[in-house]
């Protein structure tokens, strides 16, 4: 019966994804008057998006404009942005223009008309501005906010009765006159309150002249679209510059100005507004026509403090009306999480009846754990062996080299010593080249049985160039044999890295020998191997690149599993026992094929600190 169930809601699940690649596209072209660093656009945007997505069964692509008035507000930016637009939008069908106008209705009313004649618009705005009567003939609806005075005053009188003075702060553009005349129209209903205006003072001069104003006094901030000598301003900018620096709470119109310092006020909140111009665009999409649909003007207001603001100024939570959001307050662990705590609890009762059992099954795990780590470095010992068989021919070769050269000085002593007077500075000569051959030979001998040795891994601070130095010795017999040139590149003044020497060395020696057998194939210049080593960040990278045959592309993220090989006679377990040392050590290793030819291994370290 549950798979019966479960085959149902797979296959309505698996229906509805096709029912919804199988939806038509509709494209939808948003327009915002100001730039993309605006807070309350960036909110206004994502709660469009979302709430369309959410609601339309269609397939929705966004494509997304900013005329960013509040930088370039000249009509030549507004030309080339037309142009712009025209160009882009060019034989793109589009079934619907969102417009977002903050300092005019121009990208309601004239922009769409001029390029989109045929595109329905949905617009929405936030301003006092008069509605141009061309704007309702036109295949256009929207939804134009006020801002509610009337309830931001009332929420700075409650939480500060006492307030005796309140200085308006507002700019000079039409919007922010327009601001301007709604407050005075409403400040002759505050009795007993006295009101200044500063709108004729440079932003730039407010921070200092708000640390001195009078007991009593609460600052409300209108819109300051430009000051008095034409510098553009969002609201969030002028918020961020006076809140920390004034002696008054400072009142703000919208909800993305929070945050910044603020206390509050019946504020534009650019969420719920979004969602409500959602659901018309979604009408219009869905194929109400615009003109049929009234352009709603509204003044509505949503109650939000700020609580940090709360303590600055020492106002008790119990004067913040019933139904206002408080933001930004820091929730007790057990406000917040009561319930969960409770459960919490309770399955922490459940768990201590369990521990000891746990404690042995925990105990039986580590003695496991012991068992495979000794099994990793019994098999990284195996592999070593099997490295160093690759290598023997090589090896004895270069072992041949400085046992001839001790036999024929020892022979040429034994003639000297047979002259009456034999030359005894020769005969030195012939013991120092004698000394130097037989440590070369034990250098080598040394080298063999560091890597065949049986150990666990250890962690040292390490010298990497001298590391890779040492095992590019050890290969660069075979390399010779093989006709293949070794090239070493290491960045000055590496810091040391901390590891066991042996273990790097077998995986090193294991990459190399991968890249020489890759080349077999290859012609005698073109058989280069090259060994980098370098800072990536915080790490050491060390990168083993060939110009050999390459990794097919269906097997580079398989090459480091066990008994996974590309060779004929391969184990698959070098690169498995390379990427077990290299996690082991804090690192990671990956492959690549070369853009021209070959493969790289890379893998990195961490300094010792």
């Amino acid at each position: 019966m549950v798979s019966w169930l479960l085959g149902i809601g797979n296959g309505q699940a698996q229906l509805s994804a096709t029912n919804a690649l199988n939806a038509p596209i509709k494209r939808v072209l948003m327009l915002f008057s100001e730039g993309r660093e605006s807070t309350g656009s960036l909110m206004l945007e994502q709660s469009l998006r979302t709430e369309m997505l959410k609601d339309t069964t269609n397939r929705l692509e966004f494509y997304v404009e900013h005329l960013d008035a509040g930088r370039f507000s000249d009509q030549s930016h507004f030309r080339l942005f037309q142009d712009y637009l025209g160009k882009k939008y060019a034989g793109q069908h589009l079934d619907l223009i969102l417009a977002v106008p903050s300092r005019n209705y121009v990208l309601a009313e004239q922009l769409p008309g001029d390029l989109f004649p045929n595109v329905p618009v949905v617009f929405v705005t936030v301003n006092e501005l008069e509605v141009p009567h061309g704007l309702h003939d036109q295949e256009v609806t929207g939804i134009i906010q006020r801002f509610d005075l009337r309830g931001t005053f009332a929420l700075m009188l409650r939480l500060q009765p006492d307030t005796r003075h309140i200085v308006v702060i507002g700019g000079t553009s039409d919007g922010d006159r327009a601001t301007l005349a709604r407050i005075s129209e409403v400040a002759p209903t505050l009795e007993g309150i006295d009101f200044q205006f500063w709108t004729n003072r440079p932003v730039a001069d407010l921070p200092e002249a708000v640390k001195k104003l009078p007991d009593g006094t609460a600052i409300l901030l209108s819109t300051i679209q430009r000051d008095v000598t034409g510098q553009q301003y969002f609201m969030t900018q002028v918020a961020q510059l006076l809140a920390p620096s004034a002696n008054a709470p400072v009142y703000v119109l919208g909800a993305a100005a929070l945050g910044s310092g603020a206390l509050g006020g019946a504020v534009v909140d650019p969420e719920d507004l979004g969602v409500r111009t959602a659901k018309l665009a979604t009408r219009v999409l869905n194929g109400a026509s615009p003109e049929s649909v009234a352009i709603e003007i509204d003044t509505k207001g949503t109650q939000m403090v700020d609580w940090h603001a709360l303590q600055r100024w020492h106002i008790k939570e119990s004067r913040v009306p019933p139904d206002c959001n408080v933001r930004f307050r820091p929730e007790t662990l057990w406000a917040e999480h009561r319930y969960i705590i409770l459960a919490f609890l309770a399955v922490f009762v459940a768990q201590a009846l369990t521990i000891a059992g746990l404690l042995t099954q925990r105990r039986q795990r580590r003695l496991a754990e012991i068992e495979v780590l000794n099994q990793r470095t019994e098999l990284a010992h195996v592999s070593r062996v099997s490295t160093m068989g690759q290598l023997s021919s090589a090896l004895a070769h270069e072992l041949n080299q400085p046992l001839g050269a001790i036999l024929r000085n020892a022979e040429a002593g034994e003639l000297f010593l047979q002259k009456e007077k034999p030359d005894l500075d020769e005969i030195r000569a012939i013991f120092a080249d004698i000394r130097k051959d037989d440590e070369r030979a034990g250098n080598v001998i040394n080298r063999m049985r560091s890597l065949l040795k049986r150990r666990s891994l250890e962690s040292d601070p390490l010298d990497l160039q001298g590391l890779i130095e040492e095992t590019i010795t050890l290969a660069r017999p075979d390399a010779i044999a093989r006709r293949i040139h070794l090239s070493l590149r290491v960045a000055p003044e590496l810091p040391l890295v901390l590891g066991d020497r042996v273990h790097l060395q077998q995986v090193l020696l294991n990459l190399m020998l991968n890249g020489m057998d890759a080349m077999s194939a290859c012609r005698t210049a073109d058989r280069v191997l090259s060994v980098v080593a370098r800072m990536a960040g915080h790490d050491i990278e060390v990168v083993v690149k060939d110009r050999g045959t390459g990794i097919p592309a269906d097997k580079v993220e398989r090459v480091f599993e066990a008994f996974f090989t590309t060779k004929s006679d391969g184990m698959g377990m070098g690169l498995a026992i390379s990427r077990t040392i290299i996690e082991a050590h804090g690192g990671k290793i990956r492959a690549e094929n070369n853009p021209d030819k070959g493969a790289s291994f890379i893998f990195t370290l961490k300094p010792a600190v």
